[in-house]
Formats: structure tokens, sequence, C-alpha cells
């Protein structure tokens, strides 16, 4: 397996990362994320509960989050390393995990179009470190 693969995914998983996530760090951007999400259930008429409207302290834990998954981006865009690769890959499952609760409590499916992506980067991640790893076990 091509080892120059492995740093260029972390990167691209990461770009779209910092994409997806930086509408969400400031509370200004994030209510306005929020609402497109709202119009993207209700338009579609997904199943589920629509995104409800937020309060001042959901704002902040929001943007919070945002925040912080920005700078985790940020940090795999400029050293896309394995190790951050394996802990991204991990950090995807848990938050799969967590998406796959929260769609089977009823959240909007909307939430599936944000769950297939971590997937994607769950497994792609994934099968390049095995494909490393197994390329540097010794024989």
């Amino acid at each position: 397996m091509n080892s120059a693969l492995l740093p260029r995914a972390v990167r691209g998983f990461a770009v779209y990362d910092l994409c997806v996530t930086l509408p969400f760090a400031t509370p200004w951007t994030a209510d306005a994320m929020l609402g497109v999400m709202r119009w993207a259930h209700e338009g579609l008429a997904l199943g589920g509960e629509s995104t409800p409207a937020f309060t001042p302290t959901h704002l902040f834990f929001v943007a919070l989050f945002g925040v912080l998954a920005v700078i985790w981006a940020l940090v795999r865009v400029l050293q896309p390393t394995a190790l951050h690769g394996a802990i991204d890959t991990v950090g995807r499952g848990l938050v799969s995990a967590w998406m796959v609760l929260a769609l089977t409590q009823g959240a909007s499916q909307v939430l599936g179009v944000f769950l297939v992506m971590e997937v994607a980067g769950m497994v792609v991640q994934g099968a390049l470190l095995l494909g490393a790893r197994r390329v540097a076990a010794p024989a």
C-alpha cells in the first residue's frame, strides 16, 4: 500500500472537517448553520425531530465544540501524521456511535449525511493505518 496515501487521507478528512465545523465555531454562525439544518430537515420532509431553536447556553456549547473541532482539523492539516490519523479514526468511531444513538432516539435524519462522512473517514483512515502497520511489521 502506498505510504503517501495515509497523510493525504488524514489531511483530506481534516480539510473536510474544517469546512464542516468552521460554521459551528461562533454562536452566530452556529445558529445560522442550525437554521440551515432545520430548513433542510423540513424542506426534505426528513424523519426524526427537526433541530430546535437553541438558547444562548446551547449555542455556547455548540461553538465551544466547533472551535475544538476546527483546532483539531488544523492540527491534522498541518501535521497529517499516522498518530493523528489513528486518534482521529478512534474519534470518528465514537462520534459515529453518538450519531447512531441520536438517530435511534429520534434526531433529524440530517445527521445521516454527517454520519456517512464520519464512517467513511473512519474506514479509509483505519484501512490505511492497518495497511501501514502490516508493511512495517517484521516478517
